[in-house]
Parts: structure tokens; C-alpha cells; sequence
């Protein structure tokens, strides 16, 4: 993968000269060094100052309420009696904890309460689902983190990889702000004590099933217990949903039906949507065919709730007897399903049925609330309703039908993350062919943006699907999803645990079925993910192992990654002088073995090193022959990236007007190929130096501004630099 990084130019007046190792360059570069990076000591050039970003709107991240919200008075006063008095409030942030039972509406009140009070956070409200309980892993604060971060205006870029620097950062953000955090689900108290606001005038609220005394204990936070709704709470939710006639005319039918729902919001909705959706039924018609519901299922609950699961399960299961086949065969295959959210293609992958008809179904789901949507074609599950269909599912498939579906929507999701993979690195070589034939429908990603959108909304569904098939030994699907997870490269460094899981299982996987050059691929992409968490001694460990295993196989491409690896790490030590030799042993073993598109990477690295030592003949040779290698691999994206190399080059031997034509010429396929990303605004940078050293000051400043759009839609934090030269420009 590229990690182009070029560090704006100073105004460029004096001639280059060249710089030796000897005099002590180093550089800190994100992820695998296969650009060129411009910075000082190469060609008389610096690092600009931050400036100050464009301040964003403050973050409202609430899910939205609900119309027919009913009772939790008591509660919504409490909450309301802890919000901090002022700005100018004084001690640490008010941390709250709202629990009670799973399906309670702990986070229907406490959403509820957020909208009304938000106005009295001007900064901001920041809302994550923690996953605490329910079938995905819960999230980690790193995670949760480097979401926030963004949202309180940190670009991405800059959001650090360790917990304790975003922690940091995170506190700094909020210091003299007030904003209100939300934090749902939350499964412990290690899961929630990295996210709580420590400055005054902001609040966290906590919704959890545990009463998490931990947080009481160490932050003194304050307790709102959200019982059960009473008889009278579940009364008026239910006359709200029927119609108050409906409710008047059978007025015992409704006092029976509340004390089936077993004053569970969640069950009280569901019982009253399908009431409500039936009105020829008497309210006490569907009384009967609840009881008779609960009669003939063995067992009262379905999950570790006694009382609470006995009720959801009844009212659960009168709603699920009146679906369709085709709907209950949807709300079953759910179960199935690694993560909470899912999109309907995934849907179809499970249950073999055409998508149009999966839809539907789920549209039905979705009115009768055993779904909720979450965006187009898009839908999320409440844990219990998760739980619910696993149980059903239980009773009516079997074990062979359960262990399909599985292995379908896994083989779906490995087949669509390939593809996206592929559409997103196409130069780069990606997992095997299909040894599962995969169902459902086939995704056609037409761009790379639309590619990565994918990849991203379903990364917490691909991880999971990792860890779902390594739990039930299917090796061959670990490590082929393993692989397409490497987008989480792309996404900043707060991200890279969650790649080092996935790898991780996925090395573990090939070993057991013997791989061994599907080992190596996970293992370059490992010590990448390690060399980008700044954790060079385990990269150069996991490379160790890339270097026995080539020998084993005397494969030429497992030594490439060998040395490529080894490259890399001591790039980022600063020892260019060993970086060299192990990219010029990379780029003959690959020119040796007909490795075109790896020998174009080690040039590509070698012209890298030059530029930095002040080599630049040297550095225009290996660009020259690197561009010549992409052509002939038809790399597309790297071809333009090699005319860069080669204007970086020029730049340094002072040929400035050329340097220009061959940016241009690099913008020029970008732009054909729809291409957005860091190495188009990496090729807009050198061109606005070799411009304004030409005197063409105006071309220069579009040449920022338009370095400046791309740097800001990828969140750089070079962005504020490239607009503070922009700003000294045109001064």
C-alpha cells in the first residue's frame, strides 16, 4: 500500500545541496514507505506550522427519538437534576449510570432525555453503541475513540494509535468545552472509563444491564435505576399504539396483555405494533394466542434473563407464529448473523431467498419493530431479538441447515470484502480464489470510494466474521477475510488493533492448514500494522519468522516481502543506509524472478531514499525504471505515482519546468481514474513548490487549494499546514 507523504516546501530560493546519511536524517512515516517523501534536509525544505482548522459544527450524534415515548418521569428528574449548572462550572464532569434489565428502554429514555436537554450542551453530543451485550465483540475505547476524536474536530490523521495519547487528546478536546456523551450499552466499567469527560460542564450518561459499581466507586458516579415499566406505564404505551377505543372496549384484555409483557417496554411494543396491525383480533383473541404460544414451546426463557426471558419470549414468540414463511425464515437466519447491523444482501446470503423478497420481508420485520432500520436497505437488531432468533432457529432448523447459513453469509462477506479489496488495492495481490462457493447477491463496487464505503460500514460485521468462522474451524475463510481486512490500514491508527486481531487469526489459521504462503502475506500485512503502532521491535520479530519461512520455501516472493519488510522498519528507525540495501537485495530478487510489480515497489523505495540523502540522479534513475515496470504491470495509480517520484527527483536537481509537466501529467490519471486519494494531493503539493519557484504564484495557490480540498476530505493533518503556505502565498 502507498504512504506517499510529502511535507510542504519552503519558499525554495537557495540551491539543493545534498545531504549524507552521516548527518543524522531520519523521517517518521505512516505505514509502508513506497512513496517519496519530500521533507527537510533533502532539498532545502521544512515543515510549515500547524494552523487552526475551519471550526466544524458541534457533533450531534443522537439516534432520534421516539413520538409515542411514555412515562420514566421520575427518571428524565433525575437526570435532569445532575446536568452541570454553567459553563463556568467548577470539579469533574458528571458521570451518570442508567441500568436496568436487557429491553428495558434504558436507551429509549435516555435518548429521549438527551434531545430534550441538548441545548444546554452547545458543544456538542456524542453518541456510541458499545456493544456491550449482543453478538458482535464489545467495542474498544480505541475505537469508540478515534470516532470521537474526529467528531470534536481532531483529523483523523492525527488521532494516535495508543489508548493513553487518545485519552489524553480526548480530555484536551473537551477541556473548557460542554458537551454530553452517551455511552449505551456499555458492557463494564474497563469498557466505559477511558471515554468519561473529565472536564467541567460536560456529562457522560451510561446505560448498562450491569449497575457497573466500579464507575461509582472510582468516579463517584450517580445511579438512575430504570425498573420495569409499571402496569399503569405499560397501559399508556399500549393505548398510545392500538387507539384509545381499541383499549377502552376491553379493558381486562389489556390489564391481562400488560402483565404477559411482564412490564418490558421492548415486549409491550412488539405485543402492541401486532395488535395494532390486526385490528378484526379482539385485544383478548390475542391474549389467548399468547398463552397458547407460551404453552407450547418447552422452556420459559430463551436466554440468562429467568423472569424477564420467560415474557419476551412469549410476546416474541405470538409475534413470530404470525409471519410468513418467508419472514419467519428471515427472523430466524438473523441469528445466524455475526453483527447486530446487517444490510439486506447479507440477509439474502443467509437465507438462500432473492433479495427483492428478503426485503420485503425485512420491511415487515421492521413495522413490527423485531428489527429497527438503520439507512437504506440497512437494519439493526436488538440483542434480545438477536437472542430470540437464535432460539428459534434452535427449535425450528437444524443443526445442518444452521451450520449452512453460517458458512453462506461468511462466504458472502469473504467473496464482497475480496472484491472490494481488489477494487480498492488493485495492484496489490490479494487472497485465493473461492474454495467456499458463496451465496446471495453479488456486490459490483464501482469505484474505489464506493469500495471503500462498503469495507467501512462493514468492518464491525467483518471482524466479527473472522472471529465467527475461526471459532468453528473454517481456517480457509479465516485467512482469506483475514486478508481483505487490510483496509483498516487506511482508516488511522486508532484502527490498527482491530487489523492485528484479525491478522493475527488469520496467521493462526494458514499454520493450521498448512499455507505457509498465505502465512507470509498475513504476516507482511502484521508487521506493517505493528511497524504503523510504532511497535518496531515485534514488526522486526513477525518479519523474522517471514525470512525462516522463505527459506523453507525458497520462494522469491516471500524473500521480497522479507526484505521489503525489513525495509520498512528501518526506514522508520532512520537507518536509510541498511533501508537501502534491503530494497536493492528486494528489487533484484524480484527483477531475478519476474516479480515486476514488486521490483517497481523496492525502486519505488530506493528513489524514496535518494530524494532523502540528496541522491537525486540516482532517485530520477529508479523512478524512471519504476515507471517503466508499472506500465508494463499496467498499474495505473502507481504509474502516476512514479511520474511523481520522477518530478521530486527534477525538483532537487533544480529542473523545475518539468518537474510541473510531470505532476500534471500524474494529476491528469488520477483524474481519469476517479482517484482521491493522499497520492493526488501529494502530487499537488510538489507541483504549487515548482511553480512558485518558477514565479507563477497564482498557479501555485490553485495548486494549494486544490491540495487542500483532497487533504481535507481524507482528514490529513497536513491540511492546515498546506493552508497556512496558501495563506503566506498569497500575502
Amino acid at each position: 500500500m502507498s504512504a506517499r507523504r510529502v511535507v510542504l516546501p519552503d519558499a525554495m530560493a537557495g540551491e539543493s545541496r545534498d545531504v549524507a546519511e552521516s548527518q543524522n536524517v531520519g523521517n517518521a512515516i505512516l505505514g509502508g514507505v513506497t512513496g517519496v517523501v519530500v521533507q527537510a534536509g533533502s532539498i532545502q525544505q521544512v515543515v510549515l506550522p500547524s494552523a487552526r482548522h475551519e471550526p466544524l459544527p458541534a457533533p450531534r450524534q443522537l439516534p432520534a427519538g421516539l413520538q409515542d415515548f411514555t412515562g420514566r418521569e421520575a427518571q428524565l428528574a433525575a437526570l435532569d437534576a445532575l446536568v452541570p449548572g454553567s459553563e463556568h462550572s467548577i470539579g469533574p464532569g458528571v458521570v451518570v449510570v442508567v441500568d436496568g434489565s436487557g429491553g428495558g428502554g434504558k436507551t429509549t429514555a435516555v435518548v429521549q432525555w438527551a434531545h430534550r436537554v441538548q441545548d444546554r450542551f452547545p458543544d456538542g453530543t456524542l453518541f456510541i453503541n458499545l456493544r456491550g451485550y449482543g453478538p458482535s465483540a464489545p467495542l474498544a475505547p480505541e475505537i469508540v475513540l478515534a470516532s470521537f476524536l474526529p467528531a470534536l474536530g481532531v483529523p483523523e490523521a492525527q488521532v494516535p494509535a495508543g489508548l493513553d495519547g487518545q485519552v489524553g487528546l480526548y480530555r484536551s478536546m473537551l477541556a473548557g468545552r460542554r458537551v454530553l456523551v452517551v455511552l449505551d450499552n456499555a458492557g463494564n466499567a474497563e469498557q466505559v472509563l477511558p471515554l468519561l469527560p473529565g472536564a467541567p460542564g460536560c456529562m457522560a450518561v451510561v446505560t448498562s444491564r450491569a449497575s457497573l459499581t466500579d464507575l461509582v466507586v472510582s468516579v463517584a458516579a450517580h445511579r438512575v435505576g430504570l425498573d420495569l415499566f409499571t402496569a399503569t406505564e405499560s397501559q399508556v404505551l399500549l393505548r398510545g399504539i392500538v387507539g384509545s377505543a381499541r383499549a377502552d372496549a376491553e379493558p381486562a384484555a389489556i390489564a391481562d396483555l400488560v402483565r404477559l409483557c411482564g412490564g418490558l417496554p421492548l415486549a409491550v411494543r412488539v405485543a402492541a405494533t401486532r395488535a395494532a396491525a390486526r385490528p378484526r383480533y379482539t385485544l383478548a383473541d390475542i391474549v389467548a394466542d399468547i398463552n397458547e404460544e407460551q404453552a407450547s414451546v418447552p422452556g420459559n426463557a430463551f436466554g440468562a434473563d429467568g423472569v424477564v426471558g420467560g415474557a419476551v419470549r412469549s410476546v416474541f414468540g405470538w409475534s413470530y407464529a404470525h409471519l410468513s414463511p418467508e419472514q419467519a425464515r428471515v427472523f430466524r437466519g438473523l441469528g445466524v448473523h455475526p453483527g447486530s447491523e446487517f444490510g439486506a444482501a447479507a440477509a439474502a446470503a443467509l437465507t438462500g431467498l432473492e433479495p427483492a423478497d428478503v426485503y420485503r420481508c425485512l420491511e415487515v420485520l421492521a413495522e413490527l419493530h423485531l428489527v429497527e432500520p438503520a439507512g437504506r436497505k440497512r437494519y439493526r437488531m436488538h440483542d434480545l431479538l438477536h437472542a430470540y432468533a437464535t432460539y428459534r432457529a434452535g427449535l425450528d432448523d437444524t443443526s445442518d441447515y444452521r451450520q449452512a447459513a453460517a458458512l453462506r453469509v461468511l462466504a458472502w462477506y469473504d467473496r464482497t470484502a475480496r472484491e472490494a479489496d481488489r477494487t480498492v488495492f488493485p495492484a496489490l495481490s490479494g487472497a485465493a480464489p473461492d474454495k467456499v462457493a458463496p451465496g446471495g447477491p453479488e456486490v459490483v463496487f464501482t469505484d474505489r470510494a464506493a469500495a471503500l464505503t462498503w469495507l467501512d460500514l462493514e468492518h464491525a460485521n467483518l471482524v466479527s466474521a473472522v472471529r465467527t468462522a475461526a471459532a468453528a474451524g473454517l481456517d480457509v475463510l479465516v485467512t482469506t477475510l483475514a486478508v481483505s481486512c487490510r483496509f483498516l490500514t487506511v482508516r488511522g491508527a486508532a484502527w490498527s488493533a482491530l487489523h492485528l486481531a484479525a491478522t493475527e487469526l488469520g496467521v493462526a489459521s494458514a499454520i493450521v492448514v498448512g499455507d505457509r504462503r498465505v502465512e507470509v502475506r498475513l504476516l507482511d500485512l502484521q508487521a506493517d500494522t505493528l511497524c504503523r503502532m510504532g511497535r518496531l521491535t515485534e514488526a522486526e520479530a513477525v518479519i523474522s519468522r517471514i525470512v525462516v519461512l522463505a527459506e523453507d520455501l525458497d520462494d522469491p516472493d516471500c524473500q521480497v516481502s522479507a526484505l521489503s519488510g525489513l525495509g520498512r522498519i528501518r526506514c522508520e528507525q532512520g537507518r536509510l543506509r541498511e533501508a537501502r540495501e534491503c530494497y536493492q537485495r528486494s528489487s533484484a530478487v524480484a527483477h531475478e524472478s519476474g516479480l515486476t510489480g514488486s521490483e517497481a515497489v523496492a525502486l519505488c523505495n530506493l528513489s524514496w531514499i535518494c530524494v532523502q540523502t540528496g541522491e537525486f540522479e540516482q532517485a530520477l534513475e529508479h523512478a524512471e525504471r519504476g515507471l517503466a515496470l508499472r506500465r508494463q504491470v499496467g498499474d495505473l495509480i502507481g504509474e502516476a505515482g512514479a511520474l511523481v517520484d520522477m518530478a521530486l527527483a527534477l525538483q532537487g536537481l533544480g529542473r523545475h519546468d518539468t518537474a510541473v509537466d510531470l505532476c500534471r501529467q500524474a494529476i491528469s490519471r488520477y483524474r481519469t481514474l476517479e482517484y482521491r486519494g493522499v497520492d493526488l494531493a501529494d502530487t499537488f503539493l510538489p507541483l504549487a513548490a515548482s511553480l512558485e519557484h518558477l514565479g507563477d504564484l497564482p498557479a501555485a495557490a490553485q495548486a494549494l487549494r486544490e491540495a487542500i480540498a483532497v487533504l481535507t476530505a481524507l482528514e490529513d493533518p497536513r491540511a492546515a499546514a498546506t493552508h497556512a503556505y496558501l495563506t503566506d502565498l498569497e500575502a
